[in-house]
């Protein structure tokens, strides 16, 4: 079964230096392509925020939204804070951030295993109250393994053509019928066209995916990869990286982000379109270089 595709609200999306009716019909042009999950945080500035206002000035309906808990900004450092008392406060600074009675999915943000341990029994009171339907952990390695052990409803983490860290976890996620999203679905722009940028959130993009390793150079199944998307017709090779993922089986959720409306589009259009069995074939079979990932 092919995964939905999410919209993640973050990074320039709650920046002042970018435009909130920009954000607003990105949006709305993610719903009217069908998109029904948004995930965002208190940790991206004013993007939650931003997020809320936009769903009421759309009318949106029957949307599901995930926010997350532990992760915040202290001037210029970002702390971890999974008490009790730092969850409910977030926890209720979403709720009126997004509008909302109630929050669809909330997700430690980063937790060590026993940071996890020992934010559950507030996690589990929240769900009893009602405030929180479904909790999950957005993290990588042994967190993801420790969520999936603890009972957790979903896990977040790196999935991507050339990035299947994740695979395994993934993998026995999806068979005990928990949600797992893949995020970094198009590899932090690996495959994407590259031109100058031409506005403050195509800086902060290139910025983002040279601290990530995308100044390097690409790796043998980077390489490979791109051969195979580019040949896929009517996608572009980010969109066939993104159909990739929707239709490899592993992902429930595939969460994209984007500040640029062609790009959307070329995201909503991988909804549409399935790869042929060889292409899948291929992009499954690349061996896959450690060092070279890039997310």
């Amino acid at each position: 079964m092919n995964a939905l595709l999410g919209f993640g609200v973050s990074g320039p999306h709650g920046a002042r230096w970018f435009a909130e009716k920009k954000l607003t019909r990105l949006i709305a042009q993610a719903i009217d392509g069908g998109v029904r999950d948004f995930d965002t945080a208190p940790f991206y500035g004013d993007a939650q925020l931003r997020l809320g206002r936009a769903l009421r000035s759309i009318g949106a309906r029957e949307i599901l939204v995930s926010t997350k808990t532990g992760t915040r900004r202290a001037g210029l450092r970002a702390v971890k804070d999974f008490s009790a008392n730092a969850i409910r406060a977030d926890v209720e600074g979403s709720l009126k951030g997004l509008g909302r009675e109630f929050l669809d999915t909330l997700y430690l943000h980063g937790p060590a295993p026993a940071e996890i341990d020992a934010a559950l029994p507030v996690l589990r009171a929240l769900q009893a109250e009602g405030t929180v339907r479904r909790i999950g952990v957005c993290g990588e390695g042994a967190a993801l393994d420790h969520a999936l052990a603890s009972g957790f409803d979903a896990i977040m983490g790196v999935f991507n053509v050339i990035d299947r860290r994740h695979e395994g976890v993934f993998s026995r996620a999806r068979a005990r019928g928990v949600q797992t999203v893949a995020i970094a679905p198009l590899a932090q722009g690996a495959f994407a066209k590259q031109s100058a940028p031409r506005s403050a959130s195509d800086a902060w993009r290139l910025a983002r995916a040279t601290m990530r390793g995308g100044a390097r150079s690409k790796s043998n199944a980077e390489k490979k990869a791109s051969e195979a998307l580019s040949a896929v017709e009517s996608l572009s090779p980010s969109g066939a990286a993104l159909a990739f993922v929707l239709q490899g089986g592993l992902a429930s959720l595939a969460l994209t982000t984007t500040s640029n409306a062609a790009h959307l589009a070329e995201a909503l259009a991988a909804i549409k379109h399935s790869l042929d069995v060889e292409t899948m074939a291929r992009l499954t079979a690349l061996a896959l270089d450690p060092a070279g990932r890039r997310s």
